[in-house]
């Protein structure tokens, strides 16, 4: 049976409404009172590798790449394996194991993306001949500098030939320009509520089409049939973690899919995350390094992917006392995150097909229409960052086209196109003008 409820307590109600719970001491000898709240925050540990962390240190020696040595120009920059290393994110036994004799040609599909002057290390996987998908988080990092060496990242694949890999840099490193061949959900990744891992996923165009041997399709699912394929044990993900099997490719199997966690409800996690719809949270066994991993569904037509690992869903209590912090739990895994195949599929094939600007005259075009429209209020100069980024894909979105963010010779053509003929305004209640700025003005009679 519930008591009444007190003076205090409705003083505390008042001081922190509901749903937060709360309890009441009044401390002996004294009439004052103390409003406790226990409040649940929630984080995203990403599961890239950084040079520098508790597990890693910097060696000049080689480092077996599944297997292969690396190229002695690449030797400086490589990490060792120390006795330090732990799993992310194991639930119950470590099921992680060596990918079995089926799918041995992963191998050739999944590799090691790797910058030598940031010292990241995370999986990648092909999605075309030339095509790379991954975590956004991996190419621009936490910190605003990792931007400036786009440039320099290596993809690396198992060669079909003995103790051999191969390797490709991104598209438009020659010339600085490597930022146009990205179509990513967020280049600033928010690790805290509203936690972006739903929008954490980047697709790359390669230098060179060094996945030739095979590349994946993404498949699109609802999380129904998601939660069924994973219930009929069809679902796995494949990756490199620093702390297996001395970067041998590791398999895990049987991954299970949930929205609900004991007492912890969907309708309760989802207001943690920004695009909820497009969030799987999966309990494949994980290390560091396996963001940007594919996870993949087995068919008849072999796997296919379903979804991106991105990171770690972890929960605490604060307890607060008075709007003061008095105490912390430590932080609880409740699952991996990954990002839905739905939030990125069709980015694939844009990416691929797109006639990319790259004369800086050009983008001094687009930057212009782009300010007549009113989307753009950064400087002509011909460089294509993250507010020219934003601009496009705002008129994308306002034009009802995907929203890829990429400066092509389309997107050209649609700006002249509409800063050319005359638009004809509705001026009823409630309407907008689908292209706002001088563009949009109607003329006087």
């Amino acid at each position: 049976m519930k008591r009444a409820l007190t003076r205090n307590d409705l003083i505390c109600k008042q001081r922190f409404p509901a749903p937060l719970k709360m309890r009441e001491i009044t401390p002996f000898g004294g009439n004052s009172l103390s409003c406790f709240k226990t409040v649940l925050t929630a984080t995203l540990a990403l599961v890239a590798a950084y040079a520098g962390l508790s597990s890693f240190k910097i060696s000049a020696h080689s480092l077996p790449f599944n297997g292969v040595l690396l190229s002695p120009a690449h030797q400086n920059f490589v990490t060792q394996k120390t006795d330090l290393l732990t799993p992310v994110a194991v639930f119950g036994k470590d099921q992680r194991q060596r990918l079995p004799q089926r799918y041995k040609k992963l191998d050739r599909q999944i590799g090691l993306l790797h910058n030598p002057k940031t010292n990241t290390l995370c999986t990648a996987f092909c999605v075309g001949p030339a095509m790379i998908a991954t975590a956004s988080h991996c190419l621009y990092g936490r910190r605003k500098r990792n931007r400036l060496y786009l440039s320099s990242f290596l993809f690396k694949l198992k060669s079909a030939k003995k103790n051999s890999q191969i390797y490709s840099r991104l598209a438009g490193n020659r010339s600085g320009q490597t930022r146009k061949f990205i179509v990513t959900g967020t280049s600033k990744l928010s690790r805290k509520p509203p936690i972006g891992a739903a929008r954490d996923w980047a697709i790359a165009r390669l230098e060179k089409p060094i996945c030739q041997k095979g590349w994946f399709k993404p498949l699109n699912l609802d999380h129904p049939k998601l939660e069924a394929a994973a219930r009929d044990k069809k679902l796995f993900q494949v990756a490199y973690h620093t702390d297996y099997g001395n970067w041998q490719i590791a398999y895990s199997r049987s991954c299970a899919i949930n929205r609900n966690y004991g007492k912890l409800k969907w309708r309760s996690i989802k207001k943690h995350f920004a695009v909820p719809k497009s969030l799987i949270l999966h309990q494949c066994d994980t290390g560091e390094a396996s963001s940007g991993s594919p996870l993949l569904m087995d068919t008849k037509q072999g796997p296919v992917v379903i979804g991106i690992n991105v990171g770690t869903y972890q929960q605490r209590e604060l307890t607060v006392k008075n709007g003061r912090i008095i105490g912390r739990t430590k932080y609880k895994t409740i699952a991996n995150t990954a990002v839905s195949a739905k939030a990125f599929s069709r980015k694939i094939e844009l990416l691929q097909e797109a006639d990319v600007i790259t004369k800086k005259s050009d983008m001094k075009l687009v930057q212009t229409d782009l300010r007549q429209h009113g989307y753009y209020k950064g400087r002509i100069d011909g460089i294509y960052g993250s507010r020219t980024e934003r601009a496009i894909k705002a008129f994308e979105r306002d034009i009802n086209l995907p929203q890829t963010g990429l400066a092509t010779t389309a997107i050209l053509l649609e700006l002249d196109k509409s800063h050319a003929e005359p638009v004809s305004i509705d001026t009823s209640a409630g309407h907008k003008p689908p292209l706002p700025g001088p563009a949009q003005t109607p003329k006087q009679p």
